[in-house]
């Protein structure tokens, strides 16, 4: 039998002159090592999902169909259609491209992450040397690939109507950035229901509810392209185009939230799960603030709008700090090590490190932020100080008599009080009583607990002011149970009898309760790093990559190539 020698043993026999045929291209070794850098770049959890999603009935029944109604559809709509042929079909094809793209992925990436929880292998994936990000843009990955798919199938009909009579090129991107923006969308939040409800009775539910949820939003696009109209979908007013803006910044936020959630939900108990959360919260507030910016350049937006900025950015910081005050304060070696080392470093940073208390200081840090900033628009809105409707005998000599801005200060000052307060009340709530208990439950069940807790307050509070104010026709009983509704407060001005009320009975115990939780936070916002050990600073250094033959026997591997001599015999 016929064996090939092995590249040294080649050498060895050539008497150490190596064949040029066993010598690799350089042209070629370039391209091989960008190459394989480029395919290193990929998760293998890509490959796996995208060869599982393509192998599946399910995906391949999909295709089948779409290919069946596309050319069904085109055959009928070139026999009934007549002078609407072009946005007829257009819409038709929208149509059978919205099934695929928000039913079928976002329901497969959520059964996909979903079924990792299920089986176990979650457990076996994170222990490899792929880190959370790569698990979940993996997943991610593949539903775009799937998407891309659909899409091709769809693309040259859709091309086709552009030939036709009434179809823009802008009609076309519009439908089609509106279709894959909302399928990405979907598909994220998909993903995060998976990672948020991981056992298997909750995730029946979840799977349900999010087929229904997911057939509703099909139905809704049906009716939104029916209607509207392909040649009319995206030709908007001003006030249409700020809307659709703010809708458009809104949901790329969020998805941006909900995808570092989910990286979040998978990686190791002792990892730093939440400082990309609350970079995505502060990017989200930064977006909002832009697109709020942008209204106010138009007149007709600029009446009473600091009230409701504010009313709006408190309902928000009201959600997300229930969230963050409901994280564990217990954090591991391995996340304070990475803490802030100076002062100046850790005033500024530290909000960013996780833990209950860093979270509650970072959620008042942001509603006091967003009271200044909308109190500067408030300024911007109208002159600080106004009295030009008076007549010139009556006009005040000093400036501080006439306050033009003061129902804008009394309100938004009222609801940051009340944000504060709440947002106080949850934290000391998880600190005494609720950190004993998520102390024995499964990581991540914190934050929904302590936003189950924070609502249930906030409702009952609220309801039962707005029932006594309303009940009791004493008007000192009606204010003091007026001084625990947020709305009534906030939108009703406060004079005489009731202000004095206000301040005694809601003032000085809210004042009290914030001062003791921020006592308590900054015990944790003050915490220091601790010392890296020696042995984890030599696992960290960069492995040093010792060069061996490429060999395929055992001589090549402990075999050694001859020597280059001169010609006196010396090496």
């Amino acid at each position: 039998m016929n064996q090939e020698r092995s590249a040294i043993e080649k050498v060895r026999l050539s008497g150490g002159e190596v064949d040029s045929s066993l010598t690799p291209c350089p042209n070629e070794s370039r391209f091989d090592d960008l190459m394989e850098g480029f395919s290193d770049w990929f998760s293998s959890i890509l490959i796996k999902e995208t060869r599982q999603a393509v192998k599946s009935r399910q995906f391949i029944w999909t295709y089948i169909l779409q290919l069946v109604l596309v050319a069904s559809w085109t055959a009928i709509g070139f026999g009934t259609l007549g002078n609407q042929l072009g946005e007829g079909l257009l819409t038709g094809y929208f149509i059978i491209l919205g099934f695929p793209l928000a039913l079928i992925i976002p329901f497969s990436a959520y059964r996909s992450l979903s079924r990792e929880f299920e089986d176990g292998t979650i457990k076996l994936i994170s222990i490899t040397t792929m880190k959370p990000r790569q698990i979940v843009l993996g997943k991610l990955g593949s539903a775009l690939i799937q998407l891309t798919m659909y899409l091709a199938v769809i693309a040259p009909c859709i091309s086709f109507t552009y030939l036709l009579q009434g179809i823009s090129i802008w009609n076309i991107m519009s439908c089609l950035s509106i279709c894959v923006g909302g399928s990405i969308f979907l598909t994220i939040l998909g993903l995060f229901l998976a990672g948020s409800f991981r056992s298997r009775s909750l995730g029946v539910g979840v799977s349900v509810v999010f087929v229904l949820v997911l057939g509703l939003v099909y139905f809704g696009w049906i009716l939104f392209v029916i209607v509207s109209g392909i040649t009319d979908l995206l030709i908007l007013s001003s006030e249409e185009y700020f809307i659709f803006s703010g809708i458009l910044f809104s949901f790329s936020s969020t998805a941006l939230i909900l995808l570092a959630s989910v990286i979040a939900q998978i990686s190791f108990p002792s990892d730093n799960r939440s400082t990309w959360v609350r970079i995505m919260m502060l990017l989200q507030q930064t977006l909002f603030f832009a697109w709020v910016f942008h209204i106010l350049s138009e007149e007709a937006y600029r009446n009473h709008v600091p009230t409701i900025l504010l009313m709006w950015v408190g309902h928000y910081w009201l959600l997300m700090g229930f969230l963050l005050c409901g994280e564990s304060s217990k954090l591991s070696r391995r996340v304070r090590r990475n803490f802030p080392s100076t002062l100046p470093s850790r005033l500024f940073l530290s909000l960013f490190m996780p833990g209950a208390g860093r979270g509650f200081l970072f959620a008042l840090a942001n509603i006091w932020s967003a009271f200044l900033i909308i109190l500067i628009l408030a300024i911007y809105e109208k002159p600080l100080f106004d009295w030009s409707w008076l007549p010139h005998s009556q006009r005040p000599s000093s400036r501080l008599a006439s306050f033009s801005w003061l129902e804008e200060f009394h309100s938004m000052f009222i609801c940051m009080g009340f944000v504060t307060w709440f947002l106080s009340l949850v934290f000391l709530l998880n600190r005494c009583i609720l950190s004993r208990v998520c102390g024995h439950l499964e990581p991540g069940y914190g934050p929904v607990l302590s936003l189950v807790s924070g609502t249930a307050i906030f409702a009952f509070i609220t309801v039962f002011a707005a029932i006594i104010s309303g009940v009791f026709i004493e008007p000192m009983a009606s204010a003091v149970a007026s001084s625990f509704n947020w709305y009534e407060m906030s939108f009703a001005p406060i004079v005489g009898t009731q202000w004095s009320i206000f301040f005694i009975v809601f003032g000085i115990q809210a004042v009290i309760i914030t001062g003791w939780a921020i006592m308590l936070a900054s015990e944790d916002f003050l915490m220091g790093p601790i010392a890296t050990p020696e042995r984890v600073l030599i696992e960290s250094k960069p492995v040093k990559i010792n060069a061996l033959p490429v060999g395929e026997s055992i001589d090549e591997i402990f075999g050694e190539l001859p020597s280059k001599t001169t010609g006196d015999g010396t090496a």
